[in-house]
């Protein structure tokens, strides 16, 4: 498999499994199933697509700046997607949801990028 294909994939199964996790958790974070896999889509093409930034910027700064960086990037990976999906299907209400969301999410991309610890190819 190739290896953008293989990440994307791992992403895309990490988001998934977080954000029904947090959508389970939370009462102000509503997501429709159509609307859920929308979401999973744009947001997984969002974090890939940065991630290979991040990684090649991030390897000359501090740890705190990694884990600083993740969670803003996951914070503004979720409020895009909010931003795009209508309200009806894919809904983020409340300051702290919006922490507890992004730190599930973080938490399960800091995960991913264990099992998935090479950023993809640039073209």
């Amino acid at each position: 498999m190739p290896a953008l294909a293989k990440s994307i994939l791992i992403s895309a199964a990490a988001n998934a499994a977080s954000l029904a996790f947090a959508a389970w958790i939370f009462d102000q974070f509503n997501i429709r199933f159509a609307w859920f896999l929308v979401a999973i889509v744009l947001f997984t093409a969002l974090t890939v697509a940065l991630r290979g930034i991040v990684v090649n910027t991030v390897n000359r700064f501090a740890r705190g700046y990694t884990i600083l960086g993740g969670l803003v990037l996951t914070a503004l990976g979720l409020l895009l997607t909010d931003l795009v999906v209508p309200t009806t299907g894919f809904s983020i209400e409340g300051v702290g949801t919006w922490i507890g969301v992004t730190l599930i999410v973080w938490a399960a991309g800091v995960a991913y990028g264990e099992v998935d610890s090479s950023p993809p190819p640039q073209r």
